[in-house]
């Protein structure tokens, strides 16, 4: 229970004002370890700030998954201009991509032949559709014929009456052939004429099919007209999905689990449905994918790669067997296509040519096969030295930005004026002033940051010093600092940066993207590494070793993390600054609690003047009335 502070009662003092004044003179402690903490959390969010521009900058020019930016691989420098005519005029009949050992000019005289893949296409098998298993139109008695048919989305009553019939019979004494024609005949007048062919006869029965639509026979009002049909009601012309390949095409004597094709077994069973057939030979690596085709109910097969060497082998005579039940073909290999793969071939530069695959690599060239020519093809390549040095321009813009804001932050001058706002303070201006107060009160907080320096060091010492194997330095393709006031800023002349491009573009691009054989974690040999990197990882390993988050094999992190932590990782609040932080709250809990004892001392004090005071007020008042009473 909160005590009850009466004061100045007696006296007429204004005791609470008086401590109030008291308690000024003491809470200037806690609010300067306020102030203290406040200037040290400035200084985690400046670090913080920092680490974010570094991992942008890192992000931007040094990242595997950005190789057109990347400068620690000559894929970024990969960046060539390319013409491919015929007669002068753009040919689409090859694409090309080059590297920097590409032939500057080059001549298809011929393409005769593209590569192919090894296709094979099976016969209709049949098992698509609705088939009556021992029609029997006896069975109908005195009853029409009468089911429901659907055709997709579409559902129908067919009713067929002796009085329907085209020809002078009944329909108990209708032969299959006939019942054929009379159905299609209704089947076309109730749906329309496209579907004047839905029945046809197989083997003596009749069969429901419609290509690229479901069909289903559904019972209407009398059961007899089902079992004349020889059908059950539901059954549906896509009921091949959930058989069994056994069912569907009777591998008797075949062993189902041993099926081998291009030197691959595949283990399949008998009760597999047809997709699960087919995921079985797909996934078996064995260089070919196979499938059925609801719409046309056949099988084919494909080779996963082009030319001749990749022909699908069926390896044994059980397999040939199996593959000719699938294909409905007695000699499953006449379903190849074409009698197999084909190379490709072409003549260049006066020489014949044969590839297995369209797309092939000769002398630095990645030539893509589109289609054959009896014209030549001129090609040329040549380095785009405009789309490489606007890379290096922007890589070195990034660069003097991050220059100009780590100099900045270490060359400002604390203004000793403008200290942490007090929660007092803060009560009585705008929030505009105070945001304008809190900006000069930052100013300074990383003055001559130790890491910083070190940093900026660092990444000049990457630009200056040689690189071992590299006979060039960034002052010989026009990249330098011009003067000390720059504060290790860069310039370009970018007319000599071009015709370096031009005139040693290998020298160039090992410069910039040369990686030393010394990993980066193997920190002993850290010179090493240093000296026989390029450009772009020394930059990538100065900056992974200030604001990486991973940790090292000592379990470190980076160097700028492990001061002042980055959101989104546990060393957001696993740090140095924060552990200073941390100190910070727990002298701020010492402080509160001495005030508040102090505070209470105050009042205890006045309170026992009070009552002191009210007591000679009462001794005083009692003499006077003995006195009085004289």
């Amino acid at each position: 229970m909160a005590t009850m502070r009466i004061t100045g009662i007696t006296s007429g003092l204004d005791t609470e004002q008086m401590i109030k004044d008291l308690m000024k003179a003491e809470s200037m402690k806690l609010n300067k370890v306020k102030q203290d903490k406040q200037y040290v959390q400035w200084q985690q969010e400046s670090y913080r700030e920092i680490i974010n521009q570094m991992r942008g900058f890192q992000s931007t020019f040094f990242d595997v998954l950005k190789p057109s930016t990347n400068l620690t691989s000559a894929a970024s420098f990969s960046k060539f201009s390319y013409g491919i005519t015929s007669g002068g005029i753009s040919s689409t009949a090859v694409s090309i991509t080059a590297t920097a050992a590409a032939a500057k000019a080059i001549t298809i005289n011929k393409i005769d032949q593209l590569a192919t893949k090894d296709t094979w296409t099976g016969a209709s098998t049949g098992i698509r559709g609705i088939t009556t298993n021992g029609f029997n139109l006896n069975e109908l008695g005195a009853s029409n014929l009468e089911f429901n048919l659907a055709i997709g989305s579409n559902a129908k009553k067919i009713t067929l009456t002796n009085a329907d019939l085209i020809s002078p019979k009944t329909l108990q004494s209708l032969t299959a052939e006939e019942l054929k024609v009379e159905l299609n005949n209704k089947i076309s007048s109730t749906f329309g004429s496209d579907y004047s062919s839905v029945v046809s006869v197989v083997d003596g029965q009749l069969k429901f099919d419609f290509a690229g639509s479901e069909v289903k026979i559904l019972e209407a009002s009398n059961s007899e007209s089902m079992t004349a049909l020889g059908v059950t009601s539901g059954v549906s012309s896509y009921g091949y999905k959930s058989k069994s390949i056994e069912d569907l095409f009777g591998f008797t004597g075949i062993n189902l689990s041993e099926i081998s094709i291009n030197g691959k077994t595949i283990g399949l069973n008998g009760t597999d449905t047809i997709d699960a057939m087919n995921k079985k030979m797909n996934d078996a690596g064995a260089g070919f994918e196979i499938k059925y085709n609801g719409l046309s109910d056949k099988f084919s097969m494909v080779s996963t790669k082009e030319g001749s060497a990749n022909n699908i082998v069926l390896d044994t005579a059980e397999t040939s067997l199996f593959m000719g039940k699938l294909f409905n073909m007695a000699d499953p290999t006449t379903a190849q296509v074409n009698g197999g793969a084909l190379n490709a071939k072409l003549t260049i530069n006066g020489q014949p040519v044969v590839q297995g695959s369209n797309v092939f690599q000769l002398d630095g060239i990645t030539f893509d096969l589109k289609a054959t020519s009896t014209d030549p093809i001129d090609i040329t390549v040549a380095i785009n030295t405009e789309s490489i040095a606007d890379n290096i321009k922007n890589f070195v813009s990034e660069y003097n930005k991050l220059i100009d804001s780590l100099t900045t932050k270490l060359t400002e001058r604390r203004d000793y004026d403008y200290r942490p706002l007090t929660d007092e303070q803060r009560e009585s201006l705008s929030d505009e002033e105070i945001v304008k107060w809190e900006n000069r009160a930052k100013l300074g907080n990383m003055k001559s940051a130790t890491e910083l320096s070190t940093f900026l060091t660092q990444l000049r010492n990457a630009i200056i010093e040689p690189i071992s194997g590299v006979g060039i330095s960034m002052k010989d393709i026009g990249i330098s600092s011009t003067s000390y006031q720059d504060r290790g800023k860069l310039t370009i002349d970018e007319d000599k940066l071009k015709l370096a491009l031009e005139n040693n573009y290998d020298e160039v691009v090992s410069l910039f993207s040369k990686q030393s054989s010394v990993n980066y974690a193997d920190t002993a040999n850290r010179n090493t590494r240093n000296a026989e990197n390029g450009i772009g990882s020394r930059f990538n390993d100065v900056l992974r070793d200030y604001s990486r988050t991973t940790r090292d094999i000592n379990g470190n992190k980076g160097i700028l993390i492990i001061k002042a932590g980055i959101d989104n990782d546990t060393s957001a609040f696993q740090n140095d600054i924060s552990k200073r932080i941390s100190t910070y709250d727990t002298r701020l809990d010492r402080l509160t609690d001495y005030l508040a004892s102090r505070e209470d001392y105050y009042y205890s004090m006045f309170t026992k003047m009070e009552s002191a005071l009210s007591q000679m007020q009462t001794q005083g008042q009692s003499m006077m009335s003995m006195f009085g009473g004289a």
